[in-house]
């Protein structure tokens, strides 16, 4: 009897073994929301070679924490998050404690420029 339930012992975890490596070889699949897979692209940013023109707007920037990743809202006159313009791949948890703990309390950048440089130094 001592000698079958060793036999099942090693069955299962040659069973474990086997469907661990399975699963690690599967190709990732998008589960759950369809946008949390992949960065929304920004189309009101210009292009890197245009960013050495002065600005001329005065729109505001607000980065906040949103499941877990970096979000980028655009802000109207008052101030206010209105439109959200980029999910990035930046994940939250994984900066330093300094970085997330600003952008779970929020942060916001009066310009295109000094967002292009917070998210190229959260980023990478």
């Amino acid at each position: 009897m001592r000698k079958l339930w060793l036999c099942l012992f090693y069955a299962l975890c040659v069973f474990t073994i086997v469907f661990s490596l399975f699963w690690m070889a599967l190709p990732r699949l998008p589960l759950g929301r369809a946008d949390s897979a992949e960065e929304t692209p920004v189309p009101s940013l210009p292009s890197i070679s245009v960013q050495a023109v002065p600005e001329t707007g005065s729109t505001t920037y607000y980065l906040c924490d949103e499941g877990g990743r970096v979000v980028v809202w655009q802000c109207d006159a008052d101030g206010t998050p209105v439109q959200r313009v980029l999910r990035t791949g930046i994940y939250v948890n994984l900066l330093p404690e300094g970085d997330a703990l600003r952008v779970k309390q929020g942060l916001r950048l009066p310009s295109e420029t000094e967002l292009r440089q917070l998210l190229e130094d959260l980023g990478g």
